[in-house]
């Protein structure tokens, strides 16, 4: 059954209450104590583009990731944290709008809606209650490009991403590197249907518009120190993760933080069914870049892999898009204590071994271990239920 249209007005009027609620009662990380934190260079990109700060202080990569700052800039309130709020609220709707459009255009039912939405409204990292706590950021764009490019992608209106990809760009790099393997599973995918589904020209032509803007970016916005490039950081990650191979614990166990039970269980319907779809193509490819992002492109882990929201519960839902409402209710009791639905997020500042206790990636190995332990039970007690 198709989800009707009037459903949309009551998920955006949800979002907003749970908007106004978290930022009611979750108090911001206090940046000037927790210096670690990305928000404190977007400060410098803000006060920079307000008047506040006469030179560009902002070191690579951060320099080129403009946008949301500069819209923060433009209302201009006197308060900060206010105008990045703001900012944040309009894409959080403008993000359930395009998932809307995106999850009708594949055909779920309402419960895949209720359960995505509920997952993104309310898990601690994600897109309200994160950024509620960090609301300096950069973040929140992301989730709704991703699902216009999805939706580009499946309405096959490609020529839309000669402007989604610069603007998405300029808003954060990782949105090239996207595009960029959208290309080579494009070429892949032609070769083998020969069908001509991906313009091939066209997808390069947008990846060249990104290219200028991030170039122009970096001129005129240059950094204060160059970093280590794209490559290096890749590089230097993966270096970590086989030096140190309780790195690739934790990656594991950030996945389940950020997806619960429901990804390893998509995984697995996967590996066991095989079949040739473009849909299902596209999902897990995005699904698996964002998954290889959490290890390999910083280290806060379960935020980077959070971030491909559109991507991997997207795919999560169009695998498990058959389960009856009976085990998708089991699925979602057990994945409830993931989402800490009853605490706020500590404030590193003043609390940091609490704050990193929340983290798979900080936390100490025996949190860590227990939530291993807790993946197979809960796997084991859905597949049971499910047979």
């Amino acid at each position: 059954m198709r989800i009707r249209l009037y459903w949309l007005p009551i998920f955006l009027t949800i979002t907003v209450a749970a908007f106004l609620f978290y930022k009611n009662v979750q108090e911001p990380v206090t940046y000037g104590l927790a210096p670690a934190f990305d928000g404190n260079d977007y400060t410098h990109i803000y006060h920079y583009f307000v008047g506040l700060e006469d030179s560009y202080q902002v070191p690579f990569p951060f320099n080129g990731r403009i946008l949301a700052p500069w819209l923060a800039a433009q209302i201009d309130s006197g308060d900060m944290i206010r105008d990045f709020q703001w900012v944040n609220l309009f894409f959080t709707l403008a993000s359930i709008v395009a998932l809307f459009a995106l999850w009708r255009q594949v055909g779920f039912e309402p419960k895949w809606f209720i359960a995505g939405f509920f997952w993104l409204l309310f898990h601690w990292t994600g897109i309200i209650r994160l950024n509620a706590f960090d609301p300096v950021t950069v973040d929140l764009p992301l989730y709704f490009f991703q699902a216009l490019l999805l939706l580009i992608i499946l309405k096959r209106k490609f020529v839309w991403l000669l402007i989604l990809a610069p603007l998405a760009t300029a808003q954060k790099e990782s949105f090239l590197a996207l595009v960029v393997i959208l290309i080579a599973y494009g070429i892949w995918h032609n070769r083998k249907t020969e069908e001509g589904y991906y313009p091939i020209p066209l997808l390069v032509s947008a990846v060249a518009l990104s290219l200028i803007v991030k170039f122009s970016i970096a001129y005129y916005f240059s950094p204060i120190e160059e970093g280590k490039g794209v490559i290096i950081t890749l590089l230097y990650h993966a270096k970590e993760a086989i030096l140190h191979p309780f790195e690739i614990v934790r990656w594991l166990v950030a996945m389940f933080v950020a997806f619960g039970p429901a990804l390893f269980l998509a995984g697995r319907k996967y590996i066991l069914t095989n079949r040739y779809d473009n849909t299902r193509n596209v999902l897990l490819i995005f699904t698996l870049t964002y998954l290889a992002f959490g290890i390999l492109a910083g280290g806060d882990m379960t935020r980077i892999i959070y971030l491909g929201f559109p991507f991997i519960a997207t795919w999560i839902m169009y695998e498990l898009r058959e389960m009856r409402t009976k085990p998708l209710l089991i699925l979602g009791l057990l994945s409830l204590p993931l989402m800490m639905l009853h605490q706020h997020i500590p404030d590193p500042a003043f609390q940091m071994e609490l704050w990193k206790s929340w983290y798979p990636e900080f936390a100490s190995t025996t949190t860590v271990l227990v939530l291993v332990a807790f993946i197979p039970v809960s796997l084991s007690i859905l597949l049971i239920k499910r047979n």
